[in-house]
């Protein structure tokens, strides 16, 4: 859990149930994080940059999955849509321009640094999925 503060008024971002429920963001994210392996096993640079491109719209869906369990209709209610996510991150961009979080790439990170503390890759079964696919 993280708690940022936006146009004044602090928002908490958590990846737990609510997130992991979010199947867009769910499938974006593995679809990033598999891949971004195939395309540096490769050393595709044209699978990477594809990839790469998909950067803004995976932040967005992460971001807006993040605020779903304080923000969402069950939490305050200040985030009910993708939409509400998209004003949140565009001010956030903004109110960070100077610093390495102002861009999508930085949020992301910030956002998988997140997810990792909250257990998101367990609780969707990613982790175990990695496991036993080393094992074969």
């Amino acid at each position: 859990m993280k708690k940022i503060n936006i146009n004044g008024k602090e928002y908490t971002i958590e990846f737990t149930i609510e997130a992991s429920l979010y199947n867009d963001c769910t499938e974006k994210i593995t679809n990033l994080m598999l891949n971004s392996i195939e395309a540096s096993d490769k050393e595709d640079l044209k699978e990477m940059v594809s990839s790469m491109s998909d950067i803004p719209q995976t932040t967005l869906t992460m971001f807006y999955a993040g605020l779903l369990e304080h923000h969402g209709k069950d939490g305050d209610g200040s985030v009910l849509n993708l939409s509400d996510a998209k004003d949140l991150i565009k001010s956030y961009c903004k109110e960070h321009s100077d610093d390495e979080t102002g861009n999508f790439y930085g949020i992301m990170e910030m956002l998988l640094d997140v997810m990792y503390d909250d257990g998101f890759f367990k609780q969707i079964g990613l982790e175990q999925m990695m496991r036993q696919a080393e094992v074969k």
